[in-house]
């Protein structure tokens, strides 16, 4: 009966050292997994970093052109401004300002499109939307010959659309002005 109990003994230790020699080989393996998951998943979000500051950002075409710009006005710009500006404006193939979305050092917020430069009158400005610092809002449209097309003005309580056109013999303007109330010339 001794032999017996014994027998069962050393059946009973194998299986708990069996146990213990596949946990100390599946641990590791186990721990390496986990932390070659990690790594999988970290690797998704590499170049991800939750803030960048800067003062400017520009965005190159692949001929190194620059496309857009992301930033403050420089001291020095060529372009004449109402106000300085600070946004995202972009560029067309030749370097050319043709448009964007800024914020003005006078509190006003413009969306505008330009023509290429050369094209048309001298002011490149062809299309926009300003809200000035006390909240009146412009659409317009200008023209190649210079001057507004249309604009439709919101300001205060009241808004109108005035549509314009150049005479190109005398080089004057007539305008129809659209109000709540009444058309005028």
């Amino acid at each position: 009966m001794r032999d017996l109990e014994v027998e069962a003994r050393v059946r009973k230790l194998e299986r708990r050292a069996g146990r213990w020699r596949w946990l100390l080989v599946a641990t590791p393996v186990l721990l390496m997994a986990i932390v070659l998951a990690g790594r999988g998943f970290a690797r998704l979000e590499v170049g991800i970093v939750p803030e960048i500051r800067t003062q400017r950002l520009i965005v190159l075409d692949q001929e190194g052109r620059k496309r857009v710009e992301i930033g403050e006005d420089a001291p020095d710009l060529d372009i004449k401004r109402n106000a300085r500006v600070a946004g995202l404006i972009i560029f067309d193939g030749n370097e050319q300002e043709r448009g964007g979305m800024v914020t003005a050092d006078d509190g006003s917020a413009t969306v505008a499109l330009d023509a290429p430069r050369g094209v048309g009158y001298r002011v490149s400005d062809r299309a926009g939307m300003k809200v000035g610092a006390d909240g009146s809002a412009l659409i317009g449209v200008l023209s190649n010959a210079g001057g507004f097309a249309a604009r439709l003005i919101a300001q205060g309580a009241e808004g109108q659309l005035e549509v314009s056109r150049v005479d190109s013999t005398e080089g004057r303007a007539s305008t129809r002005v659209i109000h709540v109330e009444a058309d005028s010339r």
